[in-house]
This record gives C-alpha cells, structure tokens and sequence, in this order.
C-alpha cells in the first residue's frame, strides 16, 4: 500500500513537473537575469506581494466554500436518504468537491493577485499628496492608494459570496438532475406547497428552501451586507461623477446622489437582519419589503439626481455650479501639473535691430533648417553602410561643440537582423555574429551642404568624427530594435563592421550576461525549444548569453509598474552611448481631474532611466521629488530608485522633457488655462493646438512640437525648449507660445506666452496660406512641384526674438523615382509682413533687414569648402515661369507638341537653378 501511495506520489510530482515546466525554466532564467541586472530584490518583492493577497484570498475563499459544503452535506446527505441514494458514492463526491474547492480558490486568489499585487503595495507604502479633496475632506492618497484596495476587497468578497449562491443552486439542480435521470422520478422544482412545478405558493417552504434553507438565509444576508459597503465605495467615487457640467461631484451628487447613496447603505445594514432572521423564521412578508425598500431607494436616488439635475440644477447652472468648476479646474490643473505655469504677455512690436541680432547670435545659429522626417530618411539612405544597419529613429539635443551650443541630430546605427536575407539568417548569424549595432551619426541642425543635405559631424563606420565628443566604446549590444538574444564571446566572433574584402570583428568585454554553463545551455535549451544551445561547437564556457536587449522591455521588465515614453533617446557621454527612457507616473484615481483621452488623469515625468548601450546596466532616478507616487514607489523598491543627485553630470546635462508628457499637457492647456469658472462655463476662451501643412496643397494636420535651443525673451544664455503653438478653438490665428524648459534648475519649468488678441497673428497653417498669397513665392513654389518634383515643407519655426516673432520654413524638393532622397533647397524666413525666399537664414536676414554680408547667421556650406550657395538668378526665375505659363497655354490649346517642348526647356532651367 505504501509502495503504491510513493509511486503515485511520484507520478503527480513528475506530471506536475512536465506540465509546469516551462513555466519552472522561465522562473529560474528570471531569476539569474533579475541577478544579472543586480534586481532580484525587485523581482521578489513583486512575488511576496503577490503571494501576501494572493494566500489570504485563497485561504478565505476556500474556507468559505469549505465550510458552506459542510453546512450543505447535512442537507445532501438527508436529500440522498430520501432518494435513496447509495453512500458508496460520498466519499467520491466529497474528493470532487475538494479538488473543485481547490481549483476555483486558487483561480480567484491568482486572477486577483496578479491583476492588482501593486496594490496591497500601494496601500502600505502611501505618500500624502498634501492636498484634500473637497467633499469629504479626505487625502488624495487615499483615493490613488487605498480605495483601489478596498474595492478590489470588496469584488473578492462578493465574488465568493455570488458563487456560494451558485454552488448552492448547482448542487441542488444536479440532485433533482440525478433523481430524474437514474431514479425515473418527474423532474419538478417544487416552490409551493402542492410541489407542482413553477407554482407560487409558499416560496419559503420551497425544495430549495428546504434543502439549504438556514445557507442561503446567511449568504444572502451577507450579500445584503456587504452591499452596504458597495454604497459606501460609490459614495466615495462621487469624486469621479460625470452627471454634472464637469468631472468631479457636482451640486446634484454632493447633495442628493450622496445623501440617497448613505440611506440606501444604512436601509442596506437593516435589512441584511432582517432577512436573516426572516428565512430562518419562515417569514416571507418582512424579505419582500425590505428587498422592495432597497429597491425602491435605488429607483428613488436614481430619479432624484436626474429630476433635480435636469429641472433645477440646469435652470440655475451657472451659480449652482460655479464651485464644482472651481474644483475641477484647480484639481484638473494640479493633476497634470500646470499650476506652476509662468504666463507672460508677448506684446509684438517687430522692431528687431542689428544689435538685437547679435546678441541672440547664438540663437540664430542653431534655427532649425533641418528636418526631422527629411533628415531621418536621408540618414538610412546614406549611413547604414550594409543593408543589416538602420537607424530607427533621430534624437534631437544639445552638445558644446568646439567651445559653441550647438543643437545637433543623433541617431544610433542599430543592427537590424530582420533584414538578413534566407542564405545568411541562420541561427549562427543572427545570434552568434550580427549582434550589436555600430556608432552613430550626427549633423547639426542649422546647417546643410550645397546639395542640401544634412552636414554630418560624425559619420560612417569606423566613426569620422570632426567634433570634440569622445565615442570610444561605439557598440551598440542594447537598443530599440535589438529584439533577438545574442550569445556573445564565442568562438566565431562578432561582427563589427565590413572592412576591405573581410570584417572587422569583436569579442564582448562588457559585464551583461548569463554565464553559459552546463545547466544553463540546459535551461535556455528547453526556454527557446532549440538544442542548438547543447549542439554548438562555437559556444564556450567564457560565453554568456544575452537576452531581454530591447531597452523598452527590459525597462518594463524591471519596473512594470511605471508607464514609459514612446521616444527613447542617446546620449554620448564619457565615450559611451547611454540611453534615456522617460518614466511616468500615472493614475485613474485623481478627484475632480478630468481624464485625458486614455483615461490618465494624473501624470507626473519623475523618473529616468538611464541604460548603458553596451552593458544594458539601467539605472532608475527620480528626478522629481514632490511626486508622491513617486515617493510611494521608492519607499516600496528602496534599491531600484536612485537620487537625481547620483545622475552624472555628462549624462544631465542631455536631459529631455519628454513629448509625450508636454502633448497631454498641451491638450489639456487648451481648456484649463482658463481659470476664472464663470469663463470656463461659458466655454468662450478655448484653444487648440495650431495646425500645420506637411506638403503643398496637403491636409491639415495637427503641429508637432519642436526642440529650439534659443535664448528666450528676458533671458541671458540659450537653453533648449520644447515649443508648440496655440490658436484660438476653430480658427487659424495664433494666440500664445507654449513651451517646457529642461536645462539645469529650469528642468520642468513650462512658460506660456500670450500673444495680444486683438491682432492677427498667423499661425503655422495661416503663414503656408501667405505663401501662397505671394506672387513670387507661390510661382516657383508651382514651378517646383509640378515639374517632375515635388515641394515638402520641412518643421516650422516660430521663434520668439525679443518682442518680435521670426517664422522659418525650410523647403525641400524631391525629385520623382523610388530611391530619390529629399533635399533642402531653400529657406522661407517672414517677419514683420515680409516675407523672403533665400538658400539660407544668413541671406534671409540680410534682405529682410537690409544688412551687410557679415551678419551672424546660420549658412549653407558644403563639407570641405564652407562656401555659401550663390544666389538665385532672377532672370533665370522669370524664364521659368514664363516657359511654365507658355507650357499651359498649350495645353489648353490642345498644342502637345508645344507642351512637351515647354516642358522640356523647363526642366532643364530648373535643375540649371537648382545646383
């Protein structure tokens, strides 16, 4: 009997084994990679947690049920006598039952703990917001940290409760089943006393009654109770209502959805007793009523708020009102941090001088006339070198180059191995050789060569570069796109770069990694279902493997809980490439604020996380002390979360605020820069984000918002700025200047420039619509893009100068074919109504404000000379356009002949105009 009772045991164990083990190989590998990135402390403090609501919710959930099957067997058994049911079969049952207890407890306790782990977490480690909500006087921390809790409790509680209910009428229904179907009996529910089926005579002298009388009379009661707290917990989500003009608790919710919410939870209370003792007394009079009692208090509540809100409230809104409006603007301000907004008039007078352009020179010199899109495509035309490279994405920021700031463009040159065609993409290449990426390119923004590509500062493989920034380490084993696991240090040799006839190779000396022991080969044999890991000669006992290399998920693989910016960036500091990943903190739970479009209505940027491109080491600093989320999720990960104070100074300086974060904010600012309630009632002052044209006669589209590095107004020393521009709601002129600051003790800081109302000040959309306004402009702006080319507008700039506004439009011409790659060819510059086309600003400027040749200004140069672009030839021009209007006219004519050759002469005169 023992020898059998071992045997099976080892049989369940071996099962188990199989079954799970995936799931055990996945748990160890996390477990030395957690170890690897020096966090297993994070790691088991997510398990604890997990394990903390997860066992006690088993353990209730399973007595529960447990003890509710006890009080039901007394009544099972003495149902089977009468049916003479045979007592062989209990034990079966009961074992059932158990297994069934069981599984049902462990999916409730799992499906909860694992959904809301972080909030037992949240709920210990609260942070005080130092800010109290205005109806029930409450901390904010309440509402973010521990009301989740409390209604993830409650949804435990009666999901038990519900499916004790269940379990009841379950196993009732399976008895009359079984009398039915093996007994032969007629299958009816007797609810009355001639047991005739569906009658309605004495419900409480019913079968089911009978059977678990005195069990449902408790768990209904409790049900009764517990729906007490429901009340409770609706009440306190009132914060949230959005009956009312705004979000947030209006004057119907605080004074008659909330009183009806504390009456139907108090009448809740009584008739929890009552109904117990009335089931236990055979009483049906006192359950109807008290049933009919809550029912008709929810109705009551219900039509209430929609009576009074819709009769009262609305004829007398305004006043009514006015506080709720008050509150939800000052939380809604709060909650995406726009209360500490500098506002600052912008009166424009236009008056620019010389000496105003000297000293913003540095200013001038860093206008954008690069752009993002152009400039990026250019970058994977002329810099991936091998078709295995590609640059995902270009990083705007800012550098001292040769003793100067300078806002450059920066892109990492990734290894792309999707792209290795079906010869070559074998397991060996794509995880042994191609497995890091190599340098990156830089150009500055401001400047192009004679062709109108972006100058490069640092180029090609190995580098070339001409600035002072040290690359010594340009490896790129992490990235954005780095997606396959690597098995670096082995005997085949990593790729670097293609060098004469053969490659240039390398062996990994960096401090990431999984040893590739015995067990381990093993154990990533068994992970990745490939025995290659036990078969390849190639892989030593100094190899380690690599693997979670996409900085994003492995970022959220250490801290799942933050929510992370879109646009990860580099840095090149102390001859490394570093990446920066923004982090957010965000919650649902804010009172009075209203949600943005995903729901988040409340956002803080107080994390970054810096990763080493070559080591994967990612380091996490708050960066934002006040966060109280922030503060929470320290106290609750003490060795994830550094100081800002621990950030090195090579790696702060390239800080950014992040687009994400300053859209939402933008968004928001649209209609919560009002802060007057009567103003925001009558909805008169709403802005929009300016609109913008990407190419000639396109659609409009909503303005991105851009990286300047310009001194502002008032302001000594140049600082990068993240800028957009606001029109008034439904209209195209430009009302304010948005921007968020991010250089030093300015980190954070966000100004709002208003611009006077009483003027028409273009926006970037109406400054498109003034070109084609201009006779000149517009002709060639046609010429261009009609013959055998195409016009794109590159980023619009409107840059505050002084008390002037400055507005820079880069124009690129693409020629037609596939593998055609844009080119800036001139520049728009407009100020004070006029309005200039020129190869570059230092031109632009000098016509505008009738200048000499030696004003400071950003030029177009070639690589190896520096000599500017000669200027256009108007006679050229002229003889363009009339060719152009002479190719029309044949055209109406029906003269193809004429056409063509028109045509033809033109495009010769436009290439001629654009060397």
């Amino acid at each position: 009997m023992k020898k059998k009772v071992t045997l099976t045991t080892v049989g369940l164990i071996f099962l188990v084994l199989l079954l799970f083990c995936g799931n055990i190989v996945n748990f160890i590998i996390n477990i030395k990679w957690f170890g690897e990135v020096g966090y297993t402390t994070v790691y088991f403090t997510q398990i604890i947690a997990t394990l903390k609501l997860m066992i006690p919710i088993f353990i209730i959930s399973y007595l529960a049920i447990w003890f509710y099957y006890r009080s039901l067997r007394k009544s099972i058994y003495k149902w089977q006598k009468s049916a003479e049911s045979n007592n062989s079969n209990r034990k079966i049952e009961r074992l059932i039952f158990v297994i069934a207890d069981l599984v049902v407890s462990f999916l409730i306790s799992f499906s909860f703990s694992s959904a809301y782990w972080y909030r037992i977490l949240q709920f210990t480690n609260a942070t005080s917001f130092g800010k109290k909500d205005p109806i029930f006087n409450l901390d904010i921390s309440f509402y973010v940290f521990k009301l989740p809790l409390i209604e993830t409790l409650y949804g435990v509680l009666m999901t038990i409760l519900v499916l004790l209910v269940i379990i009841t009428f379950a196993t009732y229904g399976i008895l009359i089943s079984k009398d039915t179907l093996l007994k032969g009996r007629d299958f009816t529910i007797p609810f009355g006393r001639t047991s005739t089926p569906f009658q309605g005579g004495n419900i409480l002298k019913s079968g089911i009654t009978k059977f678990a009388g005195k069990q449902l009379a408790t768990v209904s009661s409790l049900i009764i109770l517990i729906m007490s707290l429901g009340y409770g917990i609706k009440a306190l989500n009132l914060v949230y209502s959005t009956n009312g003009v705004v979000f947030g608790a209006g004057w119907t919710d605080t004074h008659i959805t909330l009183l009806g919410y504390k009456i139907t939870a108090v009448a809740c209370i009584i008739a929890s007793i009552i109904i117990l003792l009335s089931i236990l007394s055979a009483k049906i009079k006192p359950i109807i009523l008290s049933v009919s009692v809550i029912i008709a208090l929810m109705i009551i509540n219900v039509g209430a708020s929609a009576i009074t809100q819709g009769l009262y409230v609305k004829s007398n809104e305004r006043n009514l009102e006015s506080k709720y409006i008050e509150n939800n603007i000052d939380f809604t301000r709060s909650a995406f941090n726009l209360k500490m907004v500098a506002e600052k008039p912008f009166n424009i007078t236009n008056d620019l001088t010389k000496e105003d352009l000297t000293a913003n020179k540095e200013t001038i010199d860093n206008i954008k006339v690069n752009s993002f899109a152009q400039a990026l495509e250019f970058y994977n035309q002329t810099q991936i070198i091998k078709y295995y490279y590609k640059f995902n994405d270009l990083d705007v920021d800012r550098y001292n180059i040769n003793g100067k700031g300078t806002q450059v463009f920066l892109a990492p040159r990734e290894m792309d191995t999707s792209t290795l065609d079906s010869k070559t993409s074998t397991w060996s290449n794509k995880h042994l050789v191609y497995t890091h990426g190599y340098g990156v390119a830089m150009n500055k923004v401001a400047s192009v060569t004679s062709e109108g590509q972006p100058d490069y500062l640092i180029k090609n493989i190995p580098p070339e570069n001409s600035t002072d920034i040290k690359l010594t380490e340009p490896r790129i084993y992490f990235g954005e796109k780095t997606n396959d696991y690597a098995v670096v240090d082995n005997t085949l040799g990593e790729f670097d770069y293609p060098k004469g006839s053969g490659n240039e190779t390398n062996n990994y000396a960096g401090t990431a990694g999984i040893p590739m022991t015995g067990v381990n080969k093993l154990l990533f044999a068994i992970n990745q279902g490939d025995l290659k890991f036990l078969l390849s000669g190639n892989i030593t006992s100094k190899s380690k493997i690599l693997i979670n290399r996409n900085i994003l998920d492995r970022t959220k693989k250490i801290a799942p809980f933050l929510t992370y910016d879109s646009d990860p960036y580099i840095v090149l500091a102390n001859g490394k490439i570093y990446w920066i990943i923004d982090a957010y903190t965000t919650s649902d739970r804010y009172p009075y604020s209203q949600p943005d479009s995903t729901g988040v209505n409340y956002i803080r940027n107080s994390i970054k996380v810096v990763t080493d491109a070559s080591n994967g080491t990612a380091k996490f600093y708050i960066v934002d002390k006040s966060d109280p989320i922030a503060e929470s999720y320290r106290k609750i990960f003490p060795e994830l979360f550094k100081k800002i104070e621990e950030v090195p100074a090579e790696i702060k300086e390239h800080f950014r605020y992040p687009e994400d974060m300053f859209k939402i904010q933008c968004e928001v600012m649209g209609k919560y820069h009002v802060t007057d309630p009567n103003v925001f009632y009558n909805g008169d002052d709403l802005w929009q984000i300016a609109e913008n044209q990407k190419e000639v006669n396109a659609e409009k589209t909503v303005n991105n918002a851009s990286y300047l590095y310009m001194k502002l107004p008032d302001e000594t020393k140049n600082e990068m700025l993240l800028m957009n521009y606001f029109n008034v709601r439904n209209k195209n002129n430009m009302n304010a200047l948005f921007g968020a600051r991010m250089d030093g003790e300015n980190y954070g800081k966000l100004v709002l420039y208003r611009l006077p109302s009483q003027e028409n000040i273009p926006s970037p959309y109406m400054f498109k619509q003034q070109l084609s306004q201009d006779t000149s402009i517009s002709s060639q702006i046609t010429l261009w893009d009609a013959a055998g080319s195409k016009v794109i507008y590159g980023d619009t700039v409107i840059l505050p100068i002084k008390n002037s506004l400055l507005y820079i439009e880069p124009l690129y011409l693409r020629a037609t074919g596939a593998t055609s790659i844009p080119e800036m060819k001139r520049v728009i510059v407009s100020y004070g109504g006029k309005i200039v086309l020129t190869q570059n600003i230092e031109t632009a400027l000098q016509q505008i404000f009738n200048l000499e040749p030696t004003v400071p200004g950003t030029t177009v140069t070639t690589p190896s000379t520096g000599t500017t672009t000669p200027a256009m030839d108007a006679s050229k021009l002229k003889g363009a356009k009339d060719l152009f209007d002479k190719a029309l006219t044949a055209q109406k004519n029906g003269d193809w002949a004429t056409y063509g050759d028109n045509i033809d002469k033109l495009g010769k005169l436009l290439n001629d105009l654009s060397k």
